[in-house]
């Protein structure tokens, strides 16, 4: 194979590969990452399209700038993967100073061994040593992140960045035991099929890249549907889902499941006399103030207007009626300001009930929840009530 047709089909490739990671940062504008995917491939398009010039420039433009561009485009790279997983750049691993650093390593060593002392030898050793170790850490970095909806692509975009920081190891093996020619261009088929490795390698990253905006793309959309945009709890129709999932959980492990239906009291006044901008600033407050009193594995959700609900897993009625006297005094002490120098307090009716008996489905439970809560509505609202009256609190 000819090194020199191998490194213009690299060009080539590189070029087809920038056009389409731009397209893609276009379609998934917002994206975190994806402005600065595209210039990885432009840093590496323009390193190729150098080096696929080597005899029409001067050599060390060729050689030196040419070659230069890759381990730049990496640290790109790494920019734009640690901004798409959410990471500052400039901590650990992903630090923009150890980056930086083996850019600089390189750029001194192709100083050094391919422009004032030319040696091809000594110049692939070092270059494959500083990219594998740069590879290496990007790699390592995206198998840490990669998680949920990302494991798999994720996974896939750390597994080849991975086999091309193995490549380079190869390469820097084979040059120091078997040595390189002088003309680079004119070596054996040993260093064109790492060419060849590199460019299809390059190109499962973009595949990588694109499937992860993708299934970000999607991850979004999902929580999107699931979620209240108001209070960002769970939906009525997200709720459903799960809660259907946990009581044929609770069944299958054999454990108590139970509900709290939760209504704020006289809302409507709320919303007449102060307004529904104040009446949305309201239900956010009220929501945060459930939350911070619920276990890490309790299921809130609004399922519209002033009605919230929570699902308590592996909860029995009395442990049900502890945590809704929690909720109760948790919503007594809430103070929602609705100017400067007034606020107003708010409460609520709760209405509790258990799982019993494998005939219940997730639409029962809510409707002995339902009649637990206007128990408490009749009797004059701000109390607790369970489906089981030998359970009531009325406060």
């Amino acid at each position: 194979m000819d090194l020199h047709t191998l490194h213009v089909e690299h060009t080539v490739a590189l070029g087809l590969y920038t056009v389409l990671t731009y397209v893609n940062s276009w379609l998934h504008r917002g994206t975190k990452g994806v402005l600065w995917f595209p210039v990885y491939n432009l840093c590496g398009f323009i390193g190729a399209l150098l080096i696929a010039l080597r005899g029409q420039i001067p050599d060390p433009v060729s050689i030196v700038v040419g070659a230069v561009f890759f381990p730049v485009a990496y640290l790109f790279l790494a920019v734009s993967l640690t901004d798409f997983f959410g990471e500052r750049f400039g901590r650990g691993i992903s630090d923009w100073r150890i980056q930086a650093g083996l850019v600089f390593l390189v750029f001194i060593g192709l100083i050094q061994y391919g422009w004032l002392h030319p040696d091809t030898k000594a110049r692939l050793i070092v270059y494959s040593l500083v990219l594998s170790v740069q590879l290496a850490l990007i790699a390592y970095f995206v198998f840490r992140h990669a998680s949920g909806i990302l494991r798999v692509s994720g996974g896939l975009m750390g597994a080849v960045v991975a086999l091309i920081s193995l490549s380079n190891v190869v390469r820097l093996l084979g040059v120091a035991l078997h040595g390189a020619p002088a003309d680079y261009l004119h070596s054996g088929p040993f260093l064109a099929w790492t060419v060849l490795n590199n460019s299809v390698l390059q190109g499962g990253v973009t595949v990588a890249f694109v499937w992860m905006t993708a299934a970000a793309l999607r991850q979004d959309l999902q929580m999107q549907a699931s979620t209240d945009p108001l209070t960002g709890l769970l939906n009525r129709r997200a709720m459903e889902i799960a809660a259907e999932r946990q009581i044929a959980l609770c069944r299958k492990r054999k454990q108590p499941l139970s509900a709290i239906l939760i209504d704020l009291d006289e809302f409507k006044r709320i919303n007449d006399s102060f307004g529904h901008h104040f009446g949305d600033t309201a239900l956010v407050a009220v929501a945060r103030c459930l939350q911070q009193h619920l276990r890490g594995h309790d299921l809130l959700a609004r399922l519209g207007g002033d009605e919230f609900v929570v699902i308590l897993p592996d909860s029995s009625g009395e442990q049900a009626l502890e945590v809704a006297e929690r909720l109760c005094a948790a919503m007594k002490e809430l103070q929602v300001v609705i100017y400067e120098d007034a606020q107003i307090r708010l409460s609520a009716s709760f209405g509790v009930a258990q799982v019993h008996g494998s005939h219940v489905n997730w639409g029962q439970l809510l409707v002995d929840c339902d009649k637990a809560m206007y128990s408490v509505k009749d009797s004059g609202g701000d109390g607790i009530w369970h489906a089981r009256s030998d359970l009531a609190v009325a406060q």
